[in-house]
């Protein structure tokens, strides 16, 4: 049984933060580097002075960046910066945007679920799926940075994003009688998406929202390491009721707006690394079709896509661009005899296994070292804006090679993750991000350091 309840969200008071464009980020994961000081350096209540504190040299144990973090969030409560809601609410959450030049809109409710352990099972007879699915394996290292600042603000500030099976529309229907309403929230951001907020707090249909999604499952499709960090401070806090529950971003699996972008794989530091060897090795299990352009190569990968084959994409800075077509997908049974044919099938899998492991020598330890920080044997690439171009940069530069991807589909997610399985690490990229600092879920107000 999935329990899904509203809740007072600590929201940005308009009357003394006037452009809420200014404050509100994108989650932790994308902000590095400049982008932390850019969003930073808009305001002094922008969330990513929480979310995203930086070291210092001096820190300590009682001092630190999470600390920090703390102390400032309590600082805004005290000083009415963000201020509960009269009362429990979900809030529907609007997103409209632009892919390869079409125009899309996203919807779904944001709301808390009552945290629990990753489903390992299903009620076989009859076939009834409930429960919390990964899909995706995590950074353990990454799942620590959060904890931290969880620990030291005890409040839930980035989305956690889940997509859920609704093919009769009945928690939609709710939430689009309120998306005719003017919404409490309408801004666009630097990327010229559209956030929209609505607020539900009319008890009837709070109370109807959670009973639709009683009996459903709800997938992670964003957002497993927070979901694990919340699983980590409720065992922590067992007697704090509030710390058992995790607060989400829900979105219809059959929504029209919910897109996966690929993402790419770059590839890096590796001791004995030729272009030679691996063109000689990929041809064992590949048709490898070489273009002079990057034009070329995507437009096979997608032609394959469509046809429902395996293909990648790679460039090595040899002056050419090479698509990868698998020859025949039964090795991948050979390699992953223990899995299901949904896991072997998927493109990710494939290049995971046998071209990163299999012919690279990057296992899983190896990609272990790497993060979302960056670092390690390969860097992830998120398939949006100049990303392809970046990526080519970075091979003409000190990279070793880059391989391309097409999209992971909606249906792939559900079948793996219904199966109980997870993909590797960064398999899917929905897009666009859940925004961070539209509401906060507060567990504990903090005792001044």
């Amino acid at each position: 049984m999935v329990q899904v309840i509203p809740f007072k969200a600590y929201r940005y008071d308009k009357s003394k933060v006037k452009d809420l464009s200014q404050v509100v980020t994108p989650p932790y994961d994308v902000m590095k580097g400049e982008k932390v000081d850019e969003f930073q350096g808009r305001s002094e209540h922008s969330i990513a002075w929480i979310i995203k504190n930086k070291p210092e040299e001096g820190d300590t144990s009682q001092n630190n960046q999470y600390t920090r973090a703390g102390n400032l969030l309590n600082k805004w409560i005290d000083g009415g910066i963000l201020v509960p809601d009269d009362r429990e609410s979900f809030y529907v959450y609007g997103q409209d945007f632009k892919v390869n030049g079409k125009s899309l809109f996203r919807f779904g409710f944001i709301g808390l679920i009552k945290l629990e352990e990753f489903a390992k099972d299903v009620q076989v007879s009859k076939n009834v799926f409930k429960g919390v699915l990964q899909h995706e394996e995590t950074f353990p290292k990454d799942i620590q940075d959060r904890l931290n600042l969880s620990r030291n603000c005890m409040a839930q500030f980035g989305q956690i994003f889940v997509i859920y099976p609704d093919h009769k529309g009945d928690v939609d229907k709710v939430l689009e009688k309120y998306m005719k309403n003017v919404p409490t929230t309408d801004i666009t951001d630097s990327e010229g998406i559209h956030h929209r907020l609505w607020r539900i707090d009319n008890p009837e249909d709070t109370k109807m929202i959670t009973k639709h999604m009683e009996n459903k499952y709800v997938i992670i499709a964003d957002g497993h390491h927070r979901y694990k960090t919340a699983l980590a401070l409720s065992e922590e806090n067992p007697d704090l009721e509030t710390a058992k529950y995790r607060m989400l971003t829900f979105v219809n699996m059959g929504n029209p707006g919910l897109v996966i972008l690929p993402t790419h794989r770059r590839i890096q530091n590796l001791e004995s690394f030729s272009k030679e060897k691996l063109l000689e090795q990929l041809d064992a299990h590949f048709r490898v079709v070489e273009f002079k352009s990057k034009d070329g190569m995507f437009e096979l990968m997608d032609k394959q896509f469509e046809e429902g084959n395996h293909a990648f994409g790679l460039f090595m800075d040899d002056g050419k661009f090479y698509a990868l077509i698998l020859k025949n997908k039964r090795i991948m049974n050979d390699l992953l005899p223990d899995k299901s044919d949904e896991l072997r099938g998927l493109d990710v899998a494939i290049l995971h296994t046998l071209i990163l492991d299999k012919t690279l020598g990057i296992d899983k330890k190896k990609l272990a070292a790497g993060s979302i920080k960056g670092g390690g044997y390969v860097s992830y690439i998120k398939g949006i804006g100049d990303a392809v171009d970046e990526s080519i940069r970075a091979v003409e530069g000190d990279a070793q090679a880059v391989f391309f991807m097409n999209p992971t589909r909606i249906g792939e997610v559900e079948a793996v993750s219904r199966n109980f399985e997870v993909m590797p690490q960064k398999s899917t990229f929905f897009y666009p991000k859940i925004y961070t600092g539209f509401t906060q879920n507060i567990l504990q107000k903090q005792k001044p350091k």
